[in-house]
């Protein structure tokens, strides 16, 4: 690119100092022959008053009307035609502007010739070469500033680029794409998208590790729990034994169900969201749940108590509303030791409240909120709720916000 700007810069320098001695050239030799011209009228009165060929104007000017009058040297003047004016290149005589006309006088048509010396009137060699001087100087300063403002335009449109090419080509991909502070605001505006999407990037690698992972615990439960009751059923034992066994079966087939039905919702591809019928949260949905998680919360001496106050109207399935609200209730468990933990729920929204350790210090700064909290986002941003966790002293609030409430 600085190639290409150069015999840019080189070509207009080139153009300017051939323009402007061409121009220079035009203009001296035209006002010569607007002197003559103009010369030519007093030459005529002269003439008609008496005057004798040849007539000298001024210094450096002669008029003629006797083509006889012409000196020896100036003889080739005669076979120039009527109205030329221009100037006369000769090797063995000085260059010389002629005006060849002819006027009336008592009626007889008369040769008008008036000649003009052009060394005299012209710039001399040495006043050419000053001229020359400066115009290659002003062509060679404009090239420098040429030169400086493509520096700073290339220092402003390539060096950001670089940069951020050689911050994309790091094994270690950088925590935030940078540019120089010079930069053209396009490329900030580049860098900050960049980096949006490098977040955004990270948070569906960190949900897809979360889903993996999670799913892999989740569904690794029940087929322990119907693995092990498998074995059970092989064993003598008395029938209540074997309905036991029967039922633990049937309830970790049950989980499994929800929970595929859960984690499936998060990987269709179809927006389905607009197109799910709205449904009910009654108080028995919210029973099976608190049923689930109540041998977690008896292991560490902590009571749920659950605050209906509406029965709002929601999208999510059964199967997607239990994964949401075991996920929030194992957490706020697993963060007391004893006390109570609130389950309120009314048209806007659900909240889970604990009075137990709080947010850790990577929840605080939203850098993660735990393998199911990630499922709990993913699952939200699903269906367009709002989830948010505060941290209180002691404990922590997690919502679970409804749309258009």
């Amino acid at each position: 690119m600085s190639l290409y700007f150069s015999a840019i810069a080189v070509l207009v320098g080139a153009i300017l100092y051939g323009l402007s001695l061409t121009t220079l050239y035009w203009l001296e030799d035209e006002l010569n022959r607007r002197t003559l011209v103009q010369t030519s009228p007093m030459a005529i009165n002269a003439f008609r008053a008496g005057a004798e060929s040849p007539l000298q104007l001024n210094t450096n000017i002669k008029a003629y009307n006797d083509l006889n009058a012409i000196p020896q040297q100036d003889q080739f003047i005669k076979q120039l035609p009527l109205g030329f004016i221009d100037e006369l290149h000769d090797t063995f005589t000085d260059d010389l502007f002629v005006l060849r006309s002819e006027y009336q006088q008592e009626g007889e048509t008369k040769p008008l010739i008036i000649i003009m010396n052009a060394a005299q009137v012209e710039l001399s060699n040495q006043e050419w070469r000053n001229i020359n001087i400066t115009i290659l100087a002003v062509t060679f300063l404009l090239f420098i500033l040429f030169g400086f403002a493509i520096s700073k335009l290339i220092r402003r449109l390539v060096s950001p680029v670089r940069q951020l090419s050689d911050q994309l080509k790091l094994v270690q991909a950088p925590s935030e794409f940078k540019v120089s502070s010079g930069a053209a605001l396009e490329f900030s505006e580049l860098a900050a998208s960049l980096n949006q999407y490098q977040r955004q990037i990270d948070k569906l690698i960190k949900q897809e590790q979360a889903f993996s992972r999670y799913a892999s615990h989740e569904l690794r439960t029940p087929l322990t729990v119907i693995q092990g009751a498998g074995r059970l059923l092989q064993q003598q034992g008395n029938e209540a034994f074997k309905i036991r066994q029967r039922d633990r079966i049937v309830n970790a087939a049950n989980d499994m169900q929800h929970t595929i039905d859960a984690l499936l919702s998060l990987v269709r591809h179809e927006d389905e969201h607009y197109s799910e019928q709205q449904r009910v949260l009654t108080q028995a949905e919210l029973s099976k749940v608190i049923r689930y998680v109540q041998p977690l919360a008896d292991s560490k001496a902590v009571v749920i108590d659950v605050d209906i106050q509406a029965e709002p109207l929601i999208t999510p399935s059964e199967a997607v509303l239990r994964m949401l609200l075991i996920n929030l209730l194992s957490n706020a468990i697993n963060a007391s030791e004893g006390g109570e933990i609130e389950l309120k729920v009314n048209q806007e929204a659900i909240w889970v409240v604990d009075h137990g350790r709080g947010l850790t210090r990577n929840e605080r700064d939203q850098q993660g909120h735990g393998l199911g909290l990630l499922i709990v986002d993913a699952l939200c941003q699903r269906y367009q709720w709002k989830f948010s966790l505060q941290d209180t002293e002691p404990g922590c609030i997690a919502m679970l916000h409804f749309p258009h409430a």
